[in-house]
């Protein structure tokens, strides 16, 4: 289990009465709010999922009096269950797990997670095929009879938009020669090591520099038409297509690249204090330069998007309070 702390500012003023500290150390009700420990969870360190939790924990640590950390905890149907169980208070998310963990559908198929709740959006996450630099392969139709990962048995997010990104092609796993990997990572060492043709995860995360520092990568195109998106959508729900633009941080994308597209959260329990929740919307809807300091996928943060609509799985009261002070409709 990989964790990262944002130390918790005392905020504590000279001459405290003995009474109030020992609250504070036993955590009573007087000292609540600032002995409250944030916990987020996140796929192993590596992946952008935990890059992105890391920098929320920095900035809600850095911003408010509470104690923050990100836990690197395997996949998301570990992770986000702990959060319906309150075991952790936030995690990272996509749109479309959310929306099978609190309705018991797709991948969390008869686990309803009722008390889950959103705190807020905050960017667009793109997730595309990879090969290597010199492969043959330049569409999902060349997979065919190819060594692929499969599985995805810790991370089944990944398989639910394998799945549904092969049927906009009209093909399935059947089609491709699984390799049973339990998450995108080791897909990618598969790719690396020969042993598959391809792997699927997000083009920004350091799982893909360190591949294309080994073996040189690029990313392929998927067939992005309108016709299409009711078949993406049938099986990952709120998906969409994308378009990745070339960029210095990305010297593999080289042109244009069509990919999937879903909208990632921060989900929260409805347990949760709104307190808590109001401090930890607040500080990430009034600072963007700070997340971006923390990790550069935050330029894609939009703050007026952060309590977007038509997310399916409700958001924190807490978070609502302050959305409403702050004049987001």
């Amino acid at each position: 289990m990989t964790v990262i702390r944002s130390n918790l500012k005392s905020g504590l003023k000279l001459g405290l009465a003995a009474g109030l500290a020992c609250g504070l150390a036993l955590g009573l009700p007087g000292g609540a709010a600032r002995s409250q420990a944030v916990s987020i969870g996140a796929l192993p360190q590596g992946s952008l999922s935990y890059a992105i939790a890391a920098a929320v924990a920095k900035v809600i640590g850095d911003k408010t009096d509470l104690t923050t950390r990100a836990i690197g905890v395997g996949g998301s149907n570990i992770y986000i269950p702990q959060v319906n169980q309150n075991k952790l208070q936030m995690s990272t998310s996509a749109a479309i797990e959310a929306i099978f963990a609190s309705t018991g559908t797709g991948s969390f198929d008869g686990r309803k997670n009722p008390d889950l709740r959103v705190l807020a959006r905050l960017l667009e996450f793109q997730v595309g095929f990879m090969v290597k630099k010199d492969s043959s392969i330049t569409a999902l139709t060349d997979f065919k009879g190819q060594n692929f990962p499969s599985g995805f048995t810790s991370q089944k997010l990944v398989g639910t938009l394998v799945s549904a990104a092969f049927a906009t092609e009209g093909m399935s796993f059947s089609d491709i020669k699984g390799v049973p990997v339990p998450n995108f990572v080791r897909g990618t060492d598969e790719l690396v090591a020969g042993r598959t043709v391809g792997s699927f995860l997000a083009p920004g995360s350091g799982v893909v520099r360190k591949a294309h520092a080994k073996v040189g990568i690029r990313f392929i195109s998927m067939k992005a038409v309108p016709s299409t998106l009711g078949t993406l959508q049938k099986i990952a729900p709120a998906a969409y297509f994308t378009t990745v633009k070339p960029s210095k941080r990305m010297p593999y994308i080289t042109k244009p690249v069509k990919m999937i597209g879903f909208d990632y959260l921060i989900l929260t329990n409805s347990k949760v204090s709104d307190e808590v929740a109001y401090k930890a919307a607040k500080a990430l809807h009034q600072n963007k330069k700070a997340l971006i300091a923390a990790h550069g996928v935050f330029r894609g943060f939009k703050p007026k998007l952060i309590n977007k609509k038509g997310l399916k799985v409700a958001f924190h009261p807490g978070a609502v309070k302050y959305y409403k002070e702050a004049g987001l409709n």
